[in-house]
């Protein structure tokens, strides 16, 4: 990862988020239309975007990495839900405000902005193995992520099976099989998946464009969220796997998606319970508009610091 490439990526994706912010302020985009593109993005743009690029030749070290981003994953998962939780106990958290705390630390944007984030700095290889990190992402946000907030403890099974779970489970299977497409599906799925970059950070950019400013800086967990999910997280993966003398795509990949945001999920499922849906709703906000900082600061550690061809 070349520095000048990764930081004109990422101060690309910013400017796209800087028009999403004043069409946001201006009107231009209303809460009508960020629902109606949100809707598009992740039921079209995302699944497209996933499934368009697993058409690349195989290679040696690609099912390796498949397997390292996988398990990296998983145990990244119980690492920080162990984590999150006895912070959450130590700030003294009860009920709602416990459970969204754990949520917001745990489950970040994955799909929704870490596919255009993959894709800027990676391009479809990237995407492929974002796709890796977003299976798991769902299983467990549809399993553990349900439990966290819902009092009843039941699990829809059903859930497990949407949009995102499977474009996830065909992409991975199209390469392992290397199932060429026809050339029109590809190039369909090719225009419509590029789509999803711009859009998602136009849509980010409303999104921020909406909070008043004032009603944010006012709770001291959203800064201690912020400050774990997009800093001690990401760094402290990034350190882990050097160690562990991973390769660059590796923990790239893995670096970034633990540097994404919270993803607006949290907020849906706590307003759907009842379970502190203001404070879940800011947090989402919060580290959206943090992250506009701490990536660059993610990316210029990782190639300065921790990778090898940097």
């Amino acid at each position: 990862m070349d520095l000048s490439i990764a930081m004109n990526q990422t101060l690309i994706l910013f400017i796209i988020i800087g028009m999403g912010y004043i069409s946001g302020k201006k009107g231009i985009l209303t809460e009508d239309v960020q629902k109606s593109l949100s809707t598009i993005l992740l039921n079209i743009g995302l699944p497209c975007l996933a499934l368009s690029s697993a058409n690349f030749q195989y290679s040696i070290e690609v099912l390796p990495n498949i397997i390292k981003i996988a398990s990296i994953t998983v145990i990244s998962y119980i690492v920080v839900i162990g984590s999150s939780m006895l912070l959450a106990k130590s700030l003294k958290l009860k009920n709602g405000a416990y459970n969204a705390f754990i949520s917001l630390i745990v489950f970040g944007n994955v799909g929704f902005m870490g596919y255009p984030v993959a894709f800027a700095f990676f391009k479809e290889i990237g995407v492929f193995y974002a796709s890796v990190a977003n299976l798991i992402f769902t299983l467990l946000l549809w399993t553990y992520g349900l439990l966290l907030y819902d009092t009843q403890k039941k699990i829809d099974v059903k859930k497990l099976f949407n949009i995102g779970t499977l474009s996830s489970v065909v992409t991975i299977l199209l390469f392992l099989f290397q199932i060429k497409l026809p050339y029109v599906i590809q190039t369909a799925l090719d225009l419509t998946g590029k789509m999803t970059v711009p859009i998602s950070c136009i849509l980010i950019g409303a999104m921020i464009a909406g909070v008043h400013i004032n009603k944010l800086f006012k709770d001291s967990r959203v800064f201690i969220i912020s400050f774990v999910k997009l800093l001690v997280i990401p760094i402290a993966t990034a350190f882990i796997l050097k160690f562990l003398n991973m390769n660059d795509m590796v923990i790239s990949i893995c670096v970034l998606m633990a540097a994404m945001p919270s993803a607006a999920t949290n907020a849906i499922f706590a307003k759907q319970y009842n379970s502190e849906p203001e404070f879940a709703s800011i947090g989402v906000f919060m580290t959206t508009l943090f992250s506009i900082m701490t990536l660059p600061i993610i990316v210029y550690i990782l190639i300065n610091f921790v990778l090898q061809n940097g």
